[in-house]
């Protein structure tokens, strides 16, 4: 898992602009449909020339089109977005762009779900530009709710992953440094699905560094494969252990 520099709001979510400002807060005031859904808007409104959603091309930009927590790589017809405080509790900030997290399926439907952390499940939180017109608790900081919840799971926009989790190459696992990447692991990487996927990945880059293929031929195929981190974390190690004598044991 790696850090992801969160772009700015596309013009639609953006709270700073007045006509955005005016539309979100109508979006909130006629939120569910009539089976009590939230209305997916992040897939539906600030569409591009070609009828795709800029909001879900940003997601995807921002992460260089890799899920923010496995690291697979997804397009735009593989990508959820994803609600890192889950829209079942909180849907008073289901537009908030800093609540938005680019995820492949997998890790959103079947891994995350509808993760709370226990200590703001009974929490009512909103956008401040609906604070007059719901009943709250809290109203949504990302970096000051972020900071001060220790029962979550990191959010790769917010955290430096390192700090919570430490990546083994040579036996495919994340050993947690805190709380917070104890349940991160478990939550996404404790599955013997991801261990295979990572050993195939660590198996092809060891060939090709016992290929003396270039670095940045490798880099590439790490990019097209996905899982770009934990590549890396495979080539740095397959290279230490060539050049200490140990790659064809």
């Amino acid at each position: 898992m790696k850090a992801i520099d969160r772009l700015t709001p596309p013009d639609c979510l953006n709270n700073d602009i007045e006509d955005s400002r005016k539309d979100k807060i109508s979006f909130y005031k006629n939120l569910f449909d009539k089976y009590g859904k939230v209305y997916p808007r992040w897939n539906s409104t600030c569409k591009d020339n070609d009828g795709i959603s800029i909001i879900r091309k940003n997601l995807l930009i921002m992460s260089n089109s890799s899920c923010a927590y496995c690291g697979k790589k997804i397009g735009n017809s593989s990508l959820d977005v994803d609600h890192y405080l889950p829209l079942k509790q909180f849907p008073y900030i289901a537009y908030c762009w800093y609540n938005l997290i680019p995820a492949c399926k997998a890790c959103n439907q079947s891994s995350k779900r509808d993760f709370i952390p226990s200590s703001i499940k009974s929490k009512i939180i909103v956008e401040d530009i609906v604070a007059n017109t719901f009943e709250n608790n809290f109203l949504y900081n990302h970096k000051n709710l972020l900071t001060e919840l220790h029962d979550r799971i990191i959010e790769p926009t917010f955290d430096n992953p390192e700090e919570h989790i430490q990546f083994n190459p040579e036996f495919f696992y994340y050993e947690p440094k805190t709380e917070i990447g104890k349940i991160t692991i478990n939550m996404f990487f404790n599955h013997k699905e991801v261990a295979e996927e990572w050993e195939k990945l660590s198996v092809l880059i060891k060939e090709l560094v016992q290929h003396n293929v270039s670095e940045s031929l490798i880099i590439r195929i790490i990019d097209l494969y996905g899982y770009e981190y934990v590549g890396l974390k495979f080539y740095e190690y397959w290279l230490r252990e060539k050049e200490e004598g140990r790659i064809n044991r």
